[in-house]
């Protein structure tokens, strides 16, 4: 594609960059009638594309855990119940069908006092004894007495199809989608109407102007020059990995019925299971992933990008595929695989979604929920940087306020 340098003449009511889960929610819930709107990111890329790139992100898989309550934590269940029903509403819209109904398991140590009041609303408490008795497959005693089952609103959904689903729906609605890698931002001074405007700069030489730019730029935000100078968020981005087990037929037609499950046992066994599904080469597999341990602060975007391009320790890729066997018993995986990622991090363990200055709102920080939280923190986002009064609902703004270890110069 030729590189076109020449500033556009059409000034954006909101420009977003970052096309993954967030943005492209916030892409759909933005653009309204009236108002027009354009989303910049790169597409996911093709496997021989992948070393000459700098930019890649999370949702590049099948499989996520959604379910209408977190569990853990109330502000994550206020919004992941909303996101859950979001993503139903979005089904509705587009027929794209992004949801598996497969229920949810909590399990571990005294599995009751850690799940927020609104959690266990939805849930239903079981025994360890109880879990293999509904689940004859499943052992989790090992790692704890108490589990807790969410039947009908949990399962997994593809968070491929969820941003091709958003993205769909923002086009109808007028959106302009842009497959681009955005270099910076910052403002451009008075536009030729007198309005301040800010200016977006892209890899391939498009040069926009818009009213306001929401950064839903996850793991990158500080990579590029999105930020205003000098400019440093409390911000943590954890290299993990997912270890993917192939299921055969045999074993297929055993575990089907396998909820999706999360751990609160140990700190050093914690981990999140997903049960057999269908890849794009046409193989199931079951996946288990870990939650805060085995993972490694990156800092750079050399780090970042060669962290994507590698391969997790054979080690802790041995140690969890013995995990997940130690609790789907009698399931011999025909291969192993693994697929590298990363975790955007914030020090209050929710999003930070914040105006940085009158023109710049950011959304990111997905602290291992980012597919939970998507279509709600995407409709957060969108009517925060709209203007809206109530955009964060029952939520005090406080606790999503973004945190600043060299704050903007205007704050």
């Amino acid at each position: 594609m030729a590189a076109d340098h020449s500033w556009t003449s059409m000034v954006y009511d909101i420009c977003i960059v970052g096309a993954g889960l967030w943005g492209s929610s916030a892409a759909r819930h933005a653009s309204l009638p009236g108002r027009k709107v354009c989303l910049i990111g790169p597409s996911e890329p093709l496997e021989k594309d992948r070393p000459s790139r700098d930019i890649f992100a999370s949702y590049y898989d099948v499989a996520r855990t959604v379910r209408k309550c977190q569990g853990s934590n109330h502000f994550r269940s206020l919004m992941t119940m909303r996101a859950f029903k979001g993503l139903q509403e979005l089904e509705g819209t587009t027929g794209i069908q992004l949801n598996a109904t497969a229920g949810h398991i909590f399990y571990g140590k005294d599995i009751e006092s850690k799940m927020a009041p609104i959690a266990k609303e939805e849930g239903v408490l079981l025994t360890a004894e109880d879990v293999h008795k509904r689940y004859p497959f499943l052992d989790t005693s090992r790692y704890g007495d108490t589990a807790m089952l969410f039947p009908i609103n949990g399962g997994h959904a593809n968070p491929r199809m969820i941003v091709h689903a958003e993205q769909k729906a923002a086009t109808l609605q007028g959106c302009d989608i842009f497959d681009d890698v955005v270099e910076s931002v910052g403002e451009s001074g008075s536009h030729t109407h007198g309005e301040p405007v800010m200016r977006v700069l892209t890899k391939n030489g498009r040069h926009l102007l818009a009213k306001k730019v929401l950064l839903c730029t996850g793991a990158f935000t500080q990579l590029k020059d999105l930020l205003p100078p000098s400019t440093e968020l409390d911000f943590g981005i954890d290299g993990t990995f997912t270890v993917r087990l192939e299921v055969g037929e045999d074993d297929l037609e055993k575990i089907s019925s396998m909820p999706t499950m999360t751990s609160f046992t140990d700190p050093e066994w914690n981990c999140y299971m997903l049960p057999p599904i269908k890849y794009p080469d046409g193989k199931y597999y079951v996946k288990i992933g870990p939650l805060n341990q085995d993972q490694r602060r990156l800092t750079s975007l050399k780090e970042v990008k060669d962290w994507f391009l590698s391969k997790p320790d054979p080690k802790l890729v041995e140690k969890y595929r013995d995990l997940l066997l130690s609790i789907v018993k009698g399931f011999n995986p025909v291969s192993v695989k693994a697929d590298m990622c990363v975790c955007s991090r914030t020090p209050t363990g929710l999003p930070y979604c914040d105006m940085v200055s009158p023109r710049l709102g950011l959304a990111v920080g997905g602290n291992g929920c980012g597919a939970l939280l998507s279509d709600e923190v995407g409709r957060m986002a969108a009517e925060m940087i709209a203007g809206g009064e109530n955009w964060n609902r029952d939520i005090p703004r406080e606790m999503l306020k973004a945190q600043f270890i060299t704050p903007p110069s205007n704050l």
